[in-house]
């Protein structure tokens, strides 16, 4: 914590240091801004933009008026590489901060994830029995009983994650998710969503008058107040941040892969299926590997859907070291931000015997494997929090205009704490604030007799407090996910048995209480 506290000073006084006038804001507000990505960040913007009076109450508060057709003066266009959003790609993600930070954005959204979702009752973790034989096929380590969590803990958790009895602590599939969010989208905002666009350029308007995006279909849209960059992994708004230009490969050359792989399958539930109340999430150690079996809403009045995961450290390497006495090549294995399925036969047949070789229970995991016919596979990689330009960049002769990053654009992370989505939607909601505030300092209505003065701040310096804000909680999740990755995969013999006991008196002493919540 320490060390993180010290980097997040350095990070904020380096990048002060090329902040121009902090206090003169820019002569125009941000009325027209490009979102490259309609993933969950993407979407949870366009919501925090345009459908959300709170992110816009000070906005409004000082007379604020509409747009165009956008009713709080900000009008989004989203761009995005997918030919459609595809409800069958991707995992089950477990939303809580995010469906809490949902209901600042909008009421009747969050509402709306609520009932596409299953609410969340416990987190177990469980291990193989250190003596073959026995009549228990695991050992339980620790169990969370979420609400029970929650309001033992208090203060801020309780008053963000439980309102009105409701606990704001769900699962649900990650494409559902997408749904709901493209479905809620005003209407207006709907006809200003574009697919099969991938960006490939990024350049000033001419005059000074904002940014252009460039397209591979070799379509040109603009001018843009703001481009801000949801483009998940491979971004390719990141790619010109860091080094003013798009090239054909938007790959990240900060990421590495560590030498841990996952692979899991989903099935989809029947209409006969009784629909479960609630969801919990088991987690199952091994020898080398470990397995997590859940539940997740997949719609509203949709049967749920179970998801299995294994995830298994690669035995040509040490951890981010290739072995140096690995004989043949190894597989690669990528990051798949698409969330391509994997399609082989033996898909099925390799999960097993991962959960064969390692020693997983296999009583809850190994008959959704067996089951399943939807598998996917991606190589876990890690990727540097720290950048010399940060999170935006000004887009030269625009104007005074910028690009900026969010979601994984921003701060790809490790899966282990399952928080990408739920810090995607609290980068949204802080972006979003940001912006209208900038926007109501072009304003002088709505200001009563006696309110304080308004220290004005330029753009530039609103979108570096967003970044100070949103870098330490998601640099901290991020390094707390790689020790959980490598200690949670664990090794046969002592290393095993180490994370087993370290699992378990983290529970008995409340840590791993502390962990859930504060990634929370």
């Amino acid at each position: 914590y320490f060390l993180l506290a010290s980097a997040l000073h350095f990070h904020e006084a380096a990048a002060l240091t090329f902040v121009k006038d902090q206090t003169n804001p820019s002569s125009h507000p941000i009325r027209r801004v490009a979102v490259i990505g309609a993933g969950i960040a993407g979407l949870s913007l366009a919501h925090a933009l345009e459908n959300s009076p709170d992110c816009a109450e000070e906005y409004l508060r000082r007379g604020g008026r509409a747009f165009g057709d956008s009713e709080f003066g900000v009008q989004v266009s989203l761009f995005d590489s997918r030919p459609s959003l595809d409800r069958q790609t991707g995992a089950g993600v477990q939303i809580n901060g995010g469906l809490s930070v949902l209901g600042k954005i909008n009421q009747d959204l969050q509402a709306k994830v609520a009932a596409a979702a299953l609410p969340l009752s416990n987190i177990r973790s469980r291990t193989k029995p250190w003596f073959g034989g026995g009549r228990d096929p695991f050992w339980n380590l620790l169990e969370l009983n979420i609400e029970d969590v929650i309001r033992k803990t208090g203060g801020d958790a309780e008053k963000e994650l439980i309102e009105g009895g409701q606990v704001w602590c769900h699962t649900i599939m990650r494409g559902a998710l997408q749904e709901v969010l493209v479905e809620q989208l005003p209407k207006a905002l709907s006809d200003r969503t574009h697919f099969q666009k991938r960006l490939i350029g990024i350049k000033p308007a001419a005059g000074d008058e904002g940014i252009m995006c460039e397209f591979d279909d070799n379509s040109l849209y603009g001018p843009f107040d703001l481009v801000v960059g949801c483009d998940g992994i491979n971004s390719a708004v990141r790619q010109y941040i860091e080094t003013s230009k798009i090239s054909g490969n938007a790959r990240e050359r900060s990421a590495f892969y560590s030498g841990i792989r996952i692979k899991f399958a989903i099935k989809d539930g029947e209409p006969s299926d009784p629909m479960p109340e609630s969801a919990e999430l088991r987690q199952y150690f091994g020898d080398g590997a470990y397995a997590l079996g859940g539940v997740y809403g997949n719609g509203e009045g949709r049967p749920a859907s179970k998801g299995a995961y294994v995830i298994v450290k690669d035995d040509n390497y040490f951890g981010p070291f290739r072995k140096r006495d690995t004989k043949s090549s190894p597989e690669n294995v990528g990051e798949n931000p698409a969330w391509d399925q994997n399609t082989r036969v033996d898909a099925r047949e390799s999960c097993i015997e991962i959960l064969d070789k390692t020693g997983v229970p296999d009583i809850e995991v190994g008959p959704i494997f067996r089951d399943s016919n939807r598998f996917f596979e991606l190589g876990v990689y890690f990727h540097n929090p720290f950048s010399f330009n940060g999170w935006k960049r000004e887009v030269k002769q625009s104007g005074g205009k910028f690009c900026v990053l969010a979601g994984d654009a921003a701060h790809a992370m490790p899966p282990f704490l399952g928080q990408g989505s739920n810090q995607a939607i609290q980068d949204a909601y802080t972006l979003a604030k940001k912006i209208f505030l900038h926007n109501s300092y072009h304003l002088t209505a709505g200001l009563e007799e006696g309110d304080e003065e308004i220290e004005m701040k330029n753009i530039d310096v609103l979108l570096k407090e967003y970044e100070n804000v949103r870098w330490f909680p998601t640099t901290s999740i991020t390094a707390k996910a790689v020790f959980l990755g490598y200690l949670e995969t664990g090794q046969t013999r002592f290393l095993s048995k180490f994370r087993d006991v370290f699992f378990f008196m983290t529970g008995k002493l409340g840590i791993a209480r502390k962990v859930f919540l504060d990634s929370a």
